[in-house]
């Protein structure tokens, strides 16, 4: 019988913003690594008749955050054209994940603990909340752009970056 010893790692203390980045970025970077390896030809395919084409896909997760914040900031949301090939919707992922990589980076640790409202799922919580469901509604795309990936012939990269 083998026995195991078990190794403690210490982490380095992340303030609460600098925690949700970390978790956005793992998946956002994992995301754009995958999107990169996406062929142009494979820009219009879809998978069953009435799904989302790899282009709507990268294009729901390029502008989707801004749902989040615009609950946040009480305001419409703002929704880009979707582009018509799939190298101009990877330059719409790329401008808006610096846009919204500056505007998580922005936020006060005391403004993690307001409550934000998103009507549209009838929900109240701390903002930190939000986010939280920003990450996870990322990473279930994601996961649905994964699958496009290998049906397009595509090894798609590890799931999240864990050098971040």
């Amino acid at each position: 019988m083998t026995t195991m010893t078990a190794t403690t790692i210490t982490p380095t203390e992340l303030t609460p913003v600098q925690q949700i980045m970390k978790r956005w970025k793992m998946n956002r970077n994992a995301l754009l690594e995958l999107v990169a390896l996406l062929p142009e030809s494979g820009g219009g395919w879809r998978p069953w008749e009435g799904g989302m084409t790899t282009i709507e896909l990268v294009h729901h997760l390029a502008a989707t955050p801004d749902f989040f914040f615009s609950a946040i900031e009480e305001r419409e949301m703002l929704v880009p054209p979707v582009p018509p090939t799939l190298a101009e919707t990877r330059e719409l992922l790329l401008r808006l994940t610096a846009e919204h990589e500056q505007k998580l980076a922005s936020y006060a640790e005391s403004e993690l603990r307001e409550p934000a409202t998103i009507a549209l799922l009838n929900v109240t919580e701390p903002i930190a909340e939000i986010l939280h469901r920003l990450i996870g509604h990322e990473a279930h795309h994601k996961g649905q752009l994964f699958v496009y990936a290998r049906m397009l012939g595509v090894t798609p990269p590890f799931y999240v970056d864990v050098t971040v």
